[in-house]
């Protein structure tokens, strides 16, 4: 007969049934572990145990409170309590850098990108690239190429035509005032460098 099995079956069974008060589930499991002990002369499985000894603990274990550590004594935390409180914890190496008014005293250390923020660096440049160069060959581009046929329009040019001529020497003279610049010798005497 599998002893072991068997204890185990109970032992799940008697968690499924809630006994209420502490004091009997206390007399109940020691009565289990008595006839375990009685039948096959050795003590239970040790993962049986444990599974008695938080069914005796239920109250403490079962409480969802999370300043529990402060109201109880003795406080008792399950797994996953335990789970959530080591991952709010940080480790005592920090302490080492930090000083009394909790500012970080140590080295700075540059946080290199991962994989990913590298490979977003390189879509974004390329996206870059790609808009900045259709940009400049809009813009250096030359234009629409517009003919004049003389013989139609009676040997006389058309107004659009016209209106471009001399408009380097317009230019030259509205620019000009910018490009002027004027060296001092004396405060009485200027040399203009540029004349318009």
């Amino acid at each position: 007969m599998n002893f072991k099995q068997q204890f185990r079956d109970e032992v799940e069974k008697a968690i499924f049934n809630v006994i209420e008060d502490r004091a009997e589930r206390i007399e109940f499991v020691g009565k289990m572990i008595d006839s375990y002990v009685r039948d096959t002369g050795e003590s239970p499985p040790a993962d049986c145990l444990n599974d008695l000894s938080e069914y005796i603990l239920r109250e403490e274990i079962l409480d969802p409170h999370p300043d529990k550590m402060t109201r109880n004594e003795y406080p008792i935390l399950s797994a996953r309590q335990e789970s959530t409180r080591r991952d709010k914890e940080y480790s005592f190496s920090l302490s080492d850098t930090y000083d009394s008014t909790g500012e970080n005293k140590a080295k700075p250390v540059r946080r290199r990108r991962t994989a990913k923020e590298w490979r977003n660096v390189d879509a974004s440049a390329r996206e870059a690239n790609r808009a900045r160069d259709a940009k400049y060959k809009r813009d250096t581009s030359p234009g629409a190429v517009t003919t004049y046929n003389l013989y139609e329009n009676g040997g006389e040019l058309t107004e659009p035509f016209v209106s471009c001529r001399d408009i380097g020497k317009r230019w030259a003279n509205e620019m000009g005032a910018m490009n002027e610049t004027e060296i001092v010798r004396e405060e009485t005497e200027t040399i203009p460098l540029l004349a318009a």
